[in-house]
C-alpha cells in the first residue's frame, strides 16, 4: 500500500470525523505532517470527488468518498495482517506438532498440515528449525531458530450452493451429489453460512468448523493451507465468491438443488 494512499486515508477519515468544520492545522498536527501537505491532499480529494467543499473551510465526505474509504480500510487491514504475520514468523519461539518423538536440540524440518505447523526429522520442504522443548509424537513441541520459508499448500474451496427455504430448503437438496464430491476430498475444513446450510451439513453428519464470521474463517483457513467445503445458503454465496475473487483463492461452485 502506497504511503500517499495511507495519508489520504487518514485525512479522509479526519474529515469524516470532524465535518463540516475542518481545520487543516489540526489535521496536520494529528498526522504530524505540514499544513501544506494537508492542503495538497484535500485538493486531490476534491478533484477525485471524495469530498466536496461548502466554502470557508467546510468539507463533507461524498458517497464516493465513503466507498473509497471502505475500500482503503480493507486494503489497510490486509496490509496490517501481512505485517502481523511477518512479525509472528520472526518471534523467538513457535509451537509445532511433533510427527515423531523429538528431543531438545534436534534439527527438524517444518511444514503446514491441516492448517497447523508440524515438525519432523524427515526432509519436507526447505524450512528448518531447532527443538527447544521436545515431546512425543502428536504432542506440541517448542521450536526456535527458524530458517527458510515454510511452504503452505495451495488451497481450494468447494461451495455447495444450498437452496433457501423459499425454494425448499434442506428438503430440496441432492445429498448424493454432495456425498460423491466429499468422497473425493481429504483434509478439509467445513463451513456453513445460513441456517439451511447448517442443517444440510448436520444431515450429512458433519460438524461445521466455521459457523461465525464465515467469510473471514474461510479465507483464514485457506491462508493456512486448508481446503474448505462450504455449505452456503442462497444469495449469501455471492458475498463469499466476491471475497474469494479478491483474495485470489481457487473455488468451484456446485448448485445442489434437486430441481437443477
Amino acid at each position: 500500500m502506497k504511503k500517499r494512499n495511507i495519508t489520504e486515508l487518514q485525512i479522509l477519515a479526519e474529515i469524516l470525523r470532524k465535518q463540516p468544520y475542518v481545520k487543516q492545522k489540526e489535521i496536520a498536527d494529528n498526522l504530524d505532517i505540514t499544513v501544506q501537505a494537508v492542503s495538497e491532499h484535500i485538493r486531490n480529494l476534491l478533484k477525485k470527488g471524495y469530498i466536496r467543499s461548502r466554502g470557508r473551510g467546510e468539507y463533507v465526505i461524498t458517497e464516493k468518498g465513503i466507498r473509497r474509504l471502505k475500500s482503503w480500510i480493507k486494503e489497510f487491514s490486509s496490509y496490517l495482517e501481512e505485517i502481523n504475520s511477518a512479525i509472528y514468523r520472526y518471534k523467538d519461539i513457535w509451537p509445532a506438532i511433533a510427527e515423531e518423538d523429538l528431543n531438545e536440540g534436534d534439527e527438524v524440518y517444518l511444514h503446514m498440515k491441516d492448517g497447523l505447523l508440524h515438525a519432523t526429522k524427515k526432509k519436507v520442504g526447505e524450512a528448518r528449525a531447532k527443538i527447544l522443548h521436545g515431546g512425543k509424537a502428536g504432542e506440541d513441541v517448542a521450536i526456535t531458530e527458524i530458517r527458510g520459508i515454510i511452504d503452505i499448500p495451495k488451497s481450494k474451496v468447494i461451495i455447495f450452493k444450498i437452496p433457501p427455504e423459499t425454494f425448499g430448503g434442506s428438503r430440496n437438496v441432492d445429498y448424493e451429489k454432495i456425498k460423491e464430491m466429499l468422497n473425493k476430498m481429504e483434509n478439509y475444513v467445513t463451513a456453513t453460512m445460513g441456517t439451511v446450510g447448517y442443517v444440510v451439513a448436520k444431515k450429512l453428519n458433519l460438524n461445521p468448523d466455521i459457523r461465525f464470521a464465515v467469510i473471514e474463517g474461510i479465507v483464514n483457513a485457506c491462508n493456512r493451507g486448508c481446503n474448505v467445503i462450504a455449505f452456503i445458503t442462497g444469495k449469501m454465496a455471492e458475498r463469499v465468491i466476491k471475497r474469494l475473487n479478491d483474495e485470489k483463492i481457487n473455488y468451484i461452485i456446485i448448485d445442489v438443488s434437486r430441481n437443477v
